[in-house]
């Protein structure tokens, strides 16, 4: 017999069949969803496709009858909005034929997951051979292929001339482009203008040289403008850059700016550097105020304060001093400027090379083969001064032959605006001095009254061995006034001028050579009065001249020995000069007036090449002659008539006749006509040839009762 068991009978569905029921329904819900939403982004894809389309037909339409140019051309007004999405469109036209051309218009798009997606629709359009004449060039549309580049990158800038319509348009003219700020300048254009010749559409190339933020501004005149921006990232902070300009301003309330840079190591400007500057000046501080001592930087790379002057002039340091992170590593997180604060307008010039002494241009060894020339503008305070307007031509006067100018001459032009300004100046293959002129000529402003300079440079053929010590002259009063010129040079092995490879101080020293003081002692004075007989020369690294002077009191009559002794540096032969002390001395007058006889034929006068005239000074008393020697070379067996010596009163002091055939007469005191002392003052000395003494070497010796003084000349040029 069957029998039910309903306890069975009212028993649910388990939770494992529950779980199957709803993964079931699960995956059923997921298709149709899924199918829903694919279904739902394609008609929104769809949407966007048509509106795309519909962007493109419009500019298609657009473009007919317009004079376009081939070329690719975005639309201005991009980006169009339409139902929240961003379209870019673009029209690009190929010329089939002259009066055929095919027409692309593309619209792109972003789609929700970031694809890009673009649409093309092409037309071929017969272009009319006169194009309506209500089509005019109205502005300029700039752009920047790569607006975010690195110092040192090179992006394209982009100027389209745009019609009425926002069209492009055939354009004849100049567009100009322009930098904001334009200084610190941070790029340079390849071609600015440009020149429009028909185009509708031309592009430049701007190459980065530091970080920052430019605006690129490009204008025509009758053209609506337009600009873009370039952001130029630099690299990591290293080191402060103190900036200040104009350097050199007017007392009484003139500002100049001061910019502080953080930059890269590359000395471009850095990224971003969080931290302080500190600014303060050092020396001059009466001179001026800071607008502010603290600038703090927050993810930035430059700032900029200023300095106004007081009423007192001077030259101003300032120093800036950073402290932030990253942290910038000493002696790079310092930097120091300086400020001049002139009282006048400007009235000389400067010129100074740097280094003054260089190699020559094949030498292989460490050293410099050019020198930068610096022309300063200064007052007559000799504080740097902007305010000349003209011109500073450098040119070389001697020394051709070892370098040359960038150019000979160089021309510096001054708008006024600076008061510096360089040059530079390269060694050749041969040694030598050369001496560099600045001559100034104002075109808008006063002349400078000291309107040149002259700079010496020495080009080496290898570093320095020896000093060379020279006196000027060689024989001087003892009366603490009277001085010899002391010229201390370093040479090289050859006798050529050569600058010390590093700071080297050289030590002159003057000590007694008379019989009568013995043992030998310092004497005299070297240098500024009161300095003694030692005297400490510092010659910088390059330099190669130092010049001093030599005086003596009444104290001591005698030679003196003067040394030059390195005790510093490099290590140079030591060298000596002898120095005459007296009471009494003889010696070339200041302008010794060097010339040929003369005598007159009724109102002619007529140059007679058998007499020598030539001024010589008696210093410090009277002074009698014992002898006078007389010698030229060539000697071509001319004869020496007669010696005749006149005060300048035209008194004759000294005369006699000579038939002298040998190479030095001889003259005593026995065959003087007259008597044989000199007077104080200028005295001319007459020497009397039976022939014509053009162009000999003479030499004329004094022996008196104190020193024996010897001259030098070329007849009738100068006393050597």
């Amino acid at each position: 017999m069957l029998k039910i068991n309903r306890k069975l009978s009212k028993k649910g569905f388990s939770l494992i069949e529950l779980m199957v029921v709803v993964a079931i329904l699960g995956i059923v819900s997921l298709g149709i969803f899924s199918s829903y939403r694919a279904g739902f982004w394609g008609m929104s894809d769809a949407k966007m496709r048509t509106i795309a389309i519909n962007i493109a037909q419009e500019k298609l339409e657009e473009v007919k009858g317009k004079s376009l140019d081939t070329g690719v051309f975005p639309d201005p007004n991009n980006p169009l909005i339409i139902s929240g999405k961003e379209f870019n469109s673009t029209i690009i036209i190929e010329e089939i034929k002259s009066t055929l051309k095919k027409i692309t218009t593309t619209v792109s798009w972003k789609k929700r997951n970031g694809e890009q997606i673009e649409i093309s629709i092409e037309s071929l359009l017969n272009m009319p051979s006169v194009f309506p004449a209500d089509d005019v060039a109205t502005s300029i549309l700039l752009s920047v292929s790569d607006p975010s580049i690195e110092v040192e990158e090179t992006t394209q800038i982009n100027v389209t001339i745009l019609d009425q319509d926002n069209y492009p348009i055939s354009y004849n003219g100049q567009v100009d482009l322009l930098f904001d700020p334009d200084t610190p300048i941070l790029g340079t254009l390849a071609d600015n203008p440009l020149i429009f010749t028909g185009e509708s559409f031309l592009y430049t190339n701007f190459t980065a040289t530091d970080a920052g933020e430019v605006d690129v501004k490009a204008e025509s005149e009758g053209l609506a403008s337009d600009s873009d921006t370039i952001t130029i990232t630099g690299g990591a902070p290293v080191e402060i850059n103190l900036v200040v300009d104009p350097s050199s301003i007017l007392i009484n309330g003139e500002t100049s700016t001061l910019t502080i840079r953080i930059e890269d190591e590359f000395d471009h400007l850095a990224d971003s550097w969080n931290g302080t500057v500190s600014l303060s000046i050092l020396s001059g501080i009466t001179s001026g105020t800071l607008e502010e001592t603290s600038l703090d930087f927050n993810g930035e790379n430059l700032k900029t304060t200023s300095f106004t002057s007081s009423g007192t002039p001077g030259t101003v340091e300032i120093e800036a001093v950073a402290v932030g992170e990253p942290l910038l590593i000493y002696p790079k997180d310092t930097d120091t400027e300086f400020i001049y604060v002139s009282s006048g307008p400007p009235t000389q010039i400067d010129i100074e090379a740097d280094p003054k002494s260089i190699f020559v241009s094949d030498y292989t060894g460490e050293g410099y083969i050019s020198s930068t020339i610096v022309v300063t503008i200064k007052n007559a305070a000799g504080t740097p001064t902007p305010g000349f307007i003209g011109t500073v031509t450098l040119s070389i006067l001697s020394g051709h032959d070892s370098g040359t100018l960038e150019e000979d001459p160089t021309v510096l032009t001054f708008i006024g605006t600076e008061f510096s300004q360089s040059s530079t100046f390269n060694s050749s293959t041969t040694p030598g001095t050369v001496e560099i002129e600045a001559k100034a000529v104002a075109d808008g402003s006063p002349a400078l009254t000291s309107d040149s300079d002259i700079e010496i440079i020495t080009v080496a053929a290898r570093p320095p061995t020896i000093i060379k010590i020279d006196a000027i002259p060689d024989i001087i009063l003892n009366n603490g006034t009277d001085s010899a010129i002391i010229t201390v040079i370093t040479e090289d092995s050859d006798g050529n001028r050569s600058g010390v490879e590093v700071d080297t101080t050289i030590t002159l020293s003057a000590i007694t050579l008379s019989a009568s003081v013995d043992p030998p002692v310092g004497v005299g004075n070297i240098g500024d009065p009161g300095t003694g007989n030692s005297k400490e020369l510092i010659f910088e690294k390059g330099e190669s001249l130092k010049i001093t002077t030599f005086t003596c009191d009444d104290t001591y009559e005698g030679e003196v020995k003067i040394t030059a002794t390195v005790t510093s540096g490099d290590a140079l032969s030591e060298h000596s000069v002898i120095i005459t002390v007296a009471p009494r001395i003889i010696r070339p007058a200041e302008n010794p007036n060097i010339q040929y006889g003369y005598h007159y034929f009724w109102w002619f006068k007529i140059i007679d090449e058998n007499i020598i005239y030539f001024d010589i000074e008696i210093l410090g008393g009277i002074v009698e002659i014992n002898e006078i020697d007389v010698s030229w070379t060539p000697n071509n067996n001319e004869k020496l008539r007669g010696i005749r010596i006149s005060n300048i009163d035209g008194d004759i002091i000294i005369d006699g006749t000579w038939d002298g055939e040998e190479s030095v007469v001889e003259v005593p005191q026995s065959d003087f006509s007259t008597y044989n002392n000199l007077d104080v003052g200028i005295n001319t000395v007459r020497l009397l040839f039976n022939t014509d003494i053009m162009q000999k070497n003479i030499s004329i010796k004094f022996f008196t009762n104190f020193e024996d003084y010897q001259l030098e000349f070329l007849s009738p040029d100068q006393i050597v």
